[in-house]
């Protein structure tokens, strides 16, 4: 579908042989890059067959620009040969081409040292991207000028009325609206790049309003609803199974009140107790844990285009109905596609063992507080009732310590090892230690005799005070201290993990640290992973605009144009914020990485305008008609590469696999984006170069003023 949709803009735009050849480039490219793909080691997959579809428009890019060329070279009333004119049609757009596709490559370079889960995932796209761009390169430089050599059109009869009116049409755009608005806006630049400014902060305040919001990952439908059951350690299995049917039977009412006739959103309910599984993670093996305290039941739906209901709102209906039965430690759900770790995860570590505990509950009641946070938890879980023994006064004034103390009552309820000997190819350990019936009497633990360091014995009772508790399942230490992790889940619909987390950073941590002397805390899990990854976005980020500032200063041999092309990059990613909000997206981690993308495709479409603008400079003309020949001779590329990446991407945001939605914001980005930045190419560039015009010219005068001669 893409495929025919960037044949198809280019079929109306131009000659059907030029767009047949242009649109084979495809094919080409993507026979040769999958070449290079497998001599390389790499499969396809669902993460390159992705990156198929994100790099479909642009592989065209080069071609539709030199194919363009030799086009106009062919229709110049000249006295060159066909295969000259050819050849001049190259010549006039090597350089911004060559350019173009480097920054694009560049652009895309840096996502091979992604860090993290999702690093890992999406490195596979420039893996796929950068060989399918080398071979368009070739193919637009030594197999199309081949192909197009011949001037002969193929368009006939309806086609060619079709395709004369469209260039009609587009020559009418370009000469009574771009041209007449581009005058306007390069009279008016300055007022010009103050509402691109004022552009910028509105959509500023989209982030700030919460219209637009960032999560590190968007949170996919899945097909499933889990819910996880905990009960108190040491519960039977029989009080277990009580709780799972319960709740089994709760999601059977719940699809009789959700069944439309005949059709139900349900597909099967499956329970399983004692044990739990964790298969959720695409591409993760699956792990599961066994006890008598455990027990899910998981809800596998119909298609998502065959129910009403979407799995959150099953989630939070099922939630409703199950959240408040007895006995139940924790409950967890999960309906999204991609089961993750805690949204939230603060560390807690403090040296007293009981204010570290009441900190840790203090934690949890006010993330409780904080609306849209879930499934709130700590790793602090008790274990089996145990009988503490300390000495008392008596004790230590006999001569006891807390270690000859617990010495005995090893040997008298464990036992002493008093002999081994071997019986046949078995070894027997022989332990003294009281009989069974004392072992398991209280009444016969109070009356244990203790030996004192002068031999006399004496009752437990009356040298120690025996305190019962229940000890700890799990002591988590760091650094040799004991932990506690608090983990909080976010509804999404309501708010994000970053919002949360800023807030208790902000407000609540701070004053419980106050409040605890001593208590030390720190943000880890997701909330850790999520920054560093980040962070390694921000510096491939920053590798690449490096790297295309080098490109484009050793093209346009100067210091200030590469800047002034790469002022469409952050108006290109306003366009992706818009993009996010007007389809409804969140901004998420992988837009990020549409974002790194969308800067050398950006800049491509820029190249091509300054090549022309500055062949028209080196000409003689005055810096107002240099840059209106360039607008008015660049449109037609510039909107059909930008048309083109648009409309090759769009079958995959119109995609409703489960597969496709997660990758889905990297498309919003690259799409919209490109879309956005057009206009800042043909409307704001232009003024951004006048604008150093006059910052040069009044320069001038200032230094001439300062030193002219008196």
């Amino acid at each position: 579908l893409g495929f025919m949709l960037v044949f198809l803009i280019l079929l109306l735009f131009l000659d059907l042989k030029l767009a047949f050849w242009t649109s084979v480039a495809i094919p080409v490219s993507f026979l040769g890059g999958l070449m290079v793909i497998y001599f390389l080691g790499y499969s396809i997959n669902m993460i390159s067959l992705f990156a198929l579809i994100v790099v479909l428009g642009i592989v065209v890019d080069d071609a539709i620009v030199t194919g363009e060329s030799i086009y106009e070279a062919q229709q110049a009333d000249d006295d060159l040969d066909r295969d000259a004119r050819v050849l001049k049609g190259v010549r006039n757009v090597i350089a911004p081409v060559t350019i173009g596709v480097s920054t694009t490559i560049a652009a895309f370079a840096p996502l091979l040292f992604s860090t993290g889960t999702l690093g890992e995932i999406i490195k596979f796209v420039p893996i796929v991207v950068i060989p399918i761009l080398v071979i368009s390169l070739i193919e637009a430089y030594f197999i199309l000028p081949a192909h197009l050599s011949n001037p002969k059109r193929w368009s006939k009869g309806i086609m060619a009325v079709m395709r004369n009116r469209f260039a009609d049409g587009l020559a009418w755009v370009i000469a009574n609206l771009v041209v007449p608005t581009s005058k306007f806006i390069m009279r008016w630049r300055y007022v010009t790049v103050a509402a691109f400014v004022g552009f910028v902060i509105i959509t500023g305040a989209l982030f700030q309003s919460g219209l637009v919001r960032f999560v590190f990952f968007p949170n996919v439908e899945g097909d499933k609803v889990t819910v996880r059951v905990t009960m108190e350690k040491g519960s039977p299995f029989a009080l277990t199974e009580e709780a799972v049917l319960t709740i089994e039977q709760e999601a059977l009412a719940l699809e009789e009140e959700l069944r439309d006739g005949e059709n139900t959103p349900f597909d099967s309910i499956s329970v399983s107790i004692g044990e739990i599984s964790t298969d959720s993670n695409p591409g993760a093996s699956a792990s599961s844990s066994l006890s008598s305290n455990i027990g899910q039941v998981k809800i596998a739906l119909v298609p998502s285009d065959l129910r009403a209901n979407s799995a959150a709102e099953i989630e939070r209906m099922l939630r409703e109905r199950v959240e408040n039965l007895p006995n139940i430690e924790t409950l967890e759900f999960e309906s999204s596609l991609i089961g993750t770790n805690a949204d939230v995860e603060i560390e807690l570590t403090h040296e007293d063992d009981e204010l570290l505990d009441e900190a840790a509950e203090t934690l949890k009641a006010q993330i409780a507080a904080i609306d849209g946070t879930k499934e709130i938890d700590d790793s602090f879980e008790l274990g089996k009732s145990e009988y503490v023994f300390e000495l008392n006064d008596e004790g230590y004034a006999a001569g006891l310590t807390p270690s000859l103390l617990g010495e005995q009552l090893r040997a008298a309820f464990f036992g002493l090892e008093v002999q081994r000997f071997q019986r046949g190819r078995s070894e027997v350990v022989v332990y003294v230690r009281y009989p069974k019936d004392q072992r398991e009497s209280l009444e016969a633990l109070n009356q244990a005799r203790i030996r004192l360091p002068d031999g006399a014995e004496v009752p437990l009772s009356s040298v120690a005070d025996i305190k019962e508790q229940f000890g700890y399942s799990t002591i988590n230490t760091v650094n040799g201290r004991r932990i506690v992790s608090v983990t909080a889940d976010v509804d999404y619909s309501v708010t994000t993990p970053g919002d949360v987390i800023n807030k208790l950073r902000e407000e609540t941590l701070p004053a419980l640290s106050d409040r605890y002397n001593g208590l030390s805390y720190s943000f880890e899990g997701e909330s850790r992973e999520q920054a560093e990854d980040l962070s390694s976005l921000g510096r491939n980020m920053m590798i690449a605009l490096l790297l295309i500032y080098v490109l484009l200063g050793s093209q346009l041999r100067s210091y200030v144009q590469p800047i002034v092309i790469m002022t469409a990059i952050p108006f290109g990613i306003v366009g992706a914020v818009w993009g996010h909000f007007l389809l409804g997206h969140d901004l998420s981690f992988i837009s990020m990485f549409g974002i790194v993308a969308l800067t050398g495709v950006v800049v491509n479409d820029s190249v091509v305008l300054m090549d022309y603008f500055n062949q028209q400079r080196a000409e003689g003309l005055n810096i107002h008609d240099a840059m209106l020949n360039a607008i008015s001779r660049r449109f037609r590329p510039i909107l059909l590469t930008s048309l083109t990446t648009s409309l090759g991407l769009l079958p995959m945001l119109l995609e409703t696999s489960l597969q496709a939605q997660f990758l889905i914001p990297m498309v919003v980005s690259l799409a919209t984006g490109i879309i956005f930045a057009t206009f800042v190419i043909l409307l704001l560039i232009p003024c951004l170069v006048l604008i150093t015009e006059d910052i040069g010219r009044a320069s001038a005068r200032a230094r001439d003023k300062v030193y002219k001669p008196r």
